[in-house]
This record gives structure tokens, sequence and C-alpha cells, in this order.
């Protein structure tokens, strides 16, 4: 009867680091109205703006993504006299028209540059914020799967040479496979003016790092 191995299990950390190399503008469009049918065709006249507006600065109209939208009716409370009592109520204001849209593109500070001014001048005056992250996310996924390996491997090793014991076969591993966020914060530009001639701001985002964990467990031999 042959004598059961031991095991090691060891937690592998991966990380990595990249630049991003791409741009997502995300847009807010609200219009409001006391008719239904008159801040849905507010909120339908917006689009229509908004996408002339990024053909010009040279996007194509449909690279205007919608992520978002709703109408609602929107109330406000209302104070009135019950007696000798003062009570509020609900009365209705108007309907919210309200667009959540995204713009993406390969990042370059001349194209964004160009892109906000143009979106900022748009008449239908969207909030505008701004987000950088990597086009390519399975590869960046890829090498921090690949540093965990490499780092439990490292490990492992370490602690079998410490223990005086042969790092054997790799029998298990284990991982959760959870998403993982790669996107920088958003920068809100709901202020944002323009000015006569463009504006021309340098934007140096820092590099995106993301991290996980992945369990490994060898056989360990004498």
């Amino acid at each position: 009867m042959s004598e059961e191995k031991g095991t090691i299990h060891i937690k592998g950390i991966g990380h990595a680091e990249q630049a991003p190399d791409q741009v997502v503008l995300s847009l807010t469009l609200t219009a409001q109205n006391k008719e239904y049918s008159a801040a849905m065709k507010i909120g339908s006249q917006q689009i229509e703006m908004l996408r002339e507006a990024i053909i010009s600065a040279g996007f194509k109209g449909d690279d205007l993504k919608t992520t978002n939208f709703n109408v609602r009716a929107i109330y406000e409370n209302e104070e009135y006299k019950d007696g000798k009592s003062t009570r509020y109520r609900q009365v209705f204001s108007a309907f919210e028209c309200r667009h959540d849209l995204k713009l993406v593109f390969d990042f370059n500070n001349k194209k964004l540059n160009k892109a906000i001014d143009t979106i900022a001048a748009c008449l239908s005056q969207p909030k505008i914020s701004i987000a950088f992250t990597i086009k390519d996310t399975d590869a960046f996924n890829d090498e921090i799967l690949k540093s965990a390996a490499r780092d439990a491997r490292r490990k492992a090793e370490i602690l079998c040479a410490a223990s005086n014991v042969k790092l054997g076969r790799l029998v298990n591993i284990n991982y959760s496979w959870s998403e993982i966020e790669i996107r920088q914060e958003e920068i809100l530009c709901a202020k944002y003016e323009p000015t006569e001639q463009e504006n021309s701001f340098d934007f140096q985002p820092e590099e995106i790092k993301a991290a996980d964990t992945v369990e490994f467990f060898w056989e360990i031999e004498p």
C-alpha cells in the first residue's frame, strides 16, 4: 500500500498594471415638461443634437451608445393648512426624460479635447464624465493570472526548500473567476464651459493597477 502524500496549499497573488489606452465619455441628458409627449419630444431632440455634435467632432453617429433610458414623474412637497396644523402633500411637477449614453474611443489627447469641446458646446447641454480604461481586458486579466501562478510557485518552492521536502505535482487549482474592475475613477465635467477657442487639456491618466488571488495545491515529496 502506497503512502499518502502530503500537500501544500498556496495562495498566489497576481498583479498587473498598464497605462490606459481607451476613453469612456459618459453623457447624461435630461428633459422636463408637464406634458409626457413634450418631455419625450425634447429628449429626442437632445439626442439628435448630441449625435450631430459628435459627428462634427469626427465620430460616427452610431458610436454614441445608450446605456440607460427612463421617464419618471417628478413630485414636489406642497405645504397646506389642515385646521391649525401644517401638512405637506406631494404635487405633480413634471415628467423627466433621462437618457444615459457613452462614447468609447482610443485614448488620444487631441481627440479627447475635441470631443469634450464639441459636446460641451452642444445645445443639449449633457453632463459629461470621463473615465480611462483598457481596451484589451482579456490580455490584462491573463497577465494577472499568470502573475498569480508565478507567485504561488515561487512561494511553494521557497517553503519546500526551507522544509527539506520536494515540490511534487500540481493537483488542484481553485479560482473564483471574479470580475476584476479595470477602470479609473471618473472625472466629472458637469460644469465644463466651452470657450471661443478650443481648450487643450494634457490628460495624463495614471496606470491602471489590479490584483487577484488564485489557490494552488501541490503534492510534497520527502
